[in-house]
């Protein structure tokens, strides 16, 4: 694109109204950048005559040069727990890089022994995954992805935000698909729609008080606001969202569009519609604490 024509569209971003990103439009638009960030992750097999699948959110960071799968808590216990049942037999464990997957249409793990690690039970909902060599090789060369590196997280006292996007696929629109084919097979697929919902951020509600986890100052607290355009749209259900990041959105003084890393969806109170994330700041500390005593060498 010409700067012309950059400045052009920069001047029109600058000419719309302060609720310019509530609208299902602009959110369909920028969900193509946003989606290279944010990889569900396929975990499917069987107990019994009975198949099971599950796809869960997460966010890939390069951080300090390693490759991670970011996510809550829970999602890694909930992980560990099926990987580690005599019950669940394992068919399948796969990155998916697309909204539909058909047979061989995603990275698929070439290890399951691979680390992960929760915080929930020191009181931070967020886990990560460490993917293997050749399953990070695999990732970088798929040009779909896109780590989100420290800058779209750092700095965030020098955010303007104009608005907030609680980001994920809920289990409410993935979809198994089977279709038989020859010698007595059956072909699945998944379609998994990621969904991009605005957020007006809230201080702690207070009809959750009872609730410790929803009076916590420092976590990030926003309500789903009606797209615009789109008002009749309403999720049900954001079971699956979990992982998901919360970005920030703002547009800076030549018209460009901003958005950084504010954090991970943690819960979400169904009859208030209201998301409730672990800041950035929180889990970046974690983090580093636990790489560096991983790899002291590596402290900076």
């Amino acid at each position: 694109m010409s700067n012309d024509n950059q400045d052009e569209l920069g001047a029109k971003l600058l000419g719309l109204p302060p609720n310019w990103w509530q609208t299902a439009n602009i959110s369909s638009v920028l969900i193509n950048q946003f989606k290279k960030h944010i990889i569900p992750l396929l975990v499917a097999g069987h107990v019994g005559q009975e198949s099971q699948y599950n796809i869960y959110t997460g966010v890939i960071l390069n951080y300090r040069g390693t490759t991670i799968w970011l996510t809550a808590g829970h999602v890694i216990d909930e992980l560990k727990k099926f990987l580690s049942s005599y019950q669940f037999k394992l068919t399948k464990m796969a990155w998916l890089d697309d909204f539909e997957v058909k047979n061989a249409e995603f990275v698929s793990l070439h290890r399951t022994d691979i680390t992960m690690k929760s915080w929930k039970d020191v009181g931070v909902d967020v886990g990560i995954i460490l993917p293997s060599v050749l399953d990070d090789e695999n990732l970088q060369r798929n040009d779909n992805i896109m780590p989100i590196d420290a800058k779209i997280w750092k700095n965030l006292n020098q955010a303007n935000p104009e608005g907030y996007y609680a980001i994920g696929y809920p289990r409410i629109l993935c979809h198994l698909s089977q279709t038989p084919v020859s010698n007595n097979k059956v072909l699945k697929s998944v379609k998994a729609d990621i969904v991009c919902l605005p957020l007006k951020e809230i201080p702690p509600p207070p009809v959750l008080a009872n609730d410790p986890a929803w009076t916590d100052s420092e976590a990030f607290y926003g309500q789903i606001l009606p797209y615009i355009d789109d008002p009749q749209f309403n999720l049900d259900d954001a079971k699956g969202m979990s992982g998901g990041p919360v970005l920030s959105v703002e547009r800076d003084p030549n018209g460009r569009i901003r958005y950084r890393l504010v954090g991970i969806i943690q819960s979400f109170a169904r009859s208030q519609s209201i998301f409730r994330a672990e800041p950035i700041q929180k889990v970046a500390e974690v983090i580093d604490s636990w790489l560096e005593e991983k790899n002291p060498a590596a402290k900076t």
